[in-house]
């Protein structure tokens, strides 16, 4: 597929809404200066790839703009070669978007990189990559968990200093599940039929369930015209079959509109005589009914997401911080809330897998690469922080967290007040 600046400004001008309506009526006249700003403020993640459009068609750009364009492509080469190291010891590690996208790109074009995402298919590949990454100077930045599919998830993040102070670190992120859906109808996602791992319908899935985490993108429309494009043979039909499994046809009807409007399309249609988006709507409303069975873990579903978000209006945020003194870190996790985990500065529990564990107020997890603390909000204690880093303070816990969620099928409430706001 073919794609000229031309086409990158049409889709960044699709995405962006009312932000450049001067722009969008008086294209011919816009300058460069006047995109970038536009980038700059609206669409960061795909400054990378008009610059590398612009430079490949003899563009004159700026030291500066050259200079943010060879840092995004020295980026991803120094993740290539990150990939290329955890798979070759660790082949079953799977990867997520990133550089298979990457890949897909037209000669010349960048597309700009964050970090990588990988799924492990047994915990212990988890926490052996991570200890490979954290051998070559990767550290712990935090780690999130949750419960689902009779066992605790994990998703592990780390982190490592870009040799330009200045610049993001690199990140890695390392996770026992492909999507924790959205809290709701849309169910976790822990596995993947064969037929689904195929590159392009794996990371078309991905980028579907990437949906409830934000709208899509500039660069999400391109990255779905470029995945579309390279299915081959039967995988289509096993897409609109993973689609309507995992109820996720809106998403899909709305990414195929965007990228019309966008002048990357058509992309193909969703096979709306056989599988309605009506009725998976209804579906997912049906999925969606037991937030009214649990009001309090329901309502803190929503509102945890809605911070992981930076989405909280003032009223809300009074609400989670009532939700978070009264929701326990344990009725959390069992309501299908994440709990995240603060790494603390001390020995590696003797463990060979995650151990979820409680004592009173406080919740940790014990890993082979270190302990964390646990919680549900953005804030802990410096006092429970101190009470957990000496290394045999957590040797008798009340009760394991994986116990108490195993057994709690019907939500009973657990007397562990959660620790206000230092």
């Amino acid at each position: 597929m073919a794609l000229t600046a031309d086409d990158l400004v049409d889709v960044l001008i699709a995405c962006s809404g009312g932000e450049i309506d001067g722009l969008a009526a008086d294209r011919e006249s816009a300058g460069l200066a006047e995109i970038v700003l536009l980038l700059r403020h609206a669409q960061p993640m795909f400054a990378a790839t008009v610059l590398s459009a612009w430079q490949a068609e003899d563009s004159e750009l700026s030291p500066a703009l050259l200079l943010e364009l060879d840092m995004a492509r020295t980026r991803v080469d120094y993740y290539r070669s990150v990939d290329a190291s955890l798979t070759s010891k660790l082949p079953d590690l799977i990867s997520i978007s990133g550089l298979e996208i990457a890949d897909l790109y037209p000669s010349g074009l960048t597309r700009n990189m964050i970090d990588l995402d990988y799924v492990a298919a047994v915990e212990s590949d988890l926490w052996q990559a991570c200890d490979q990454l954290i051998r070559h100077g990767w550290e712990l930045e935090t780690a999130t968990f949750c419960y689902f599919g009779g066992s605790p998830q994990i998703m592990v993040s780390l982190t490592r200093q870009h040799e330009d102070p200045y610049q993001l670190p690199y990140g890695v992120e390392i996770a026992t599940y492909y999507a924790a859906g959205n809290y709701g109808a849309i169910r976790p996602l822990m596995h993947l039929r064969a037929q689904w791992r195929a590159p392009a319908v794996k990371n078309i899935l991905m980028l579907l369930y990437e949906r409830y985490e934000q709208p899509y993108r500039a660069r999400d429309l391109v990255d779905g015209a470029l995945l579309f494009g390279s299915l081959r043979g039967d995988e289509l039909a096993v897409l609109h079959d993973a689609v309507h499994t995992l109820s996720l046809g809106v998403q899909y009807c709305e990414l195929v509109e965007l990228t019309g409007r966008a002048g990357l399309g058509p992309l193909p249609a969703w096979p709306g005589t056989r599988w309605a988006t009506s009725t998976l709507r209804a579906r997912r409303l049906a999925q969606g009914a037991g937030y009214f069975l649990r009001p309090l873990a329901g309502t803190g579903r929503q509102l945890q997401r809605r911070m992981m978000t930076g989405d909280l209006g003032h009223a809300e945020e009074i609400a989670w911080d009532a939700v978070q003194r009264r929701l326990a870190v344990p009725q959390a996790i069992s309501g299908g809330m994440l709990a995240f985990g603060l790494p603390l500065d001390c020995p590696a529990p003797q463990v060979t897998s995650a151990v979820l564990s409680r004592r009173g107020r406080l919740a940790w997890a014990d890993t082979p690469i270190g302990r964390f603390l646990l919680t549900i909000g953005d804030f802990v204690s410096q006092e429970d922080v101190d009470e957990l880093a000496v290394p045999d303070a957590a040797s008798s816990p009340d009760a394991r967290l994986s116990e108490y969620c195993r057994g709690s099928a019907g939500g009973r409430p657990m007397n562990v007040p959660v620790n206000r706001r230092a």
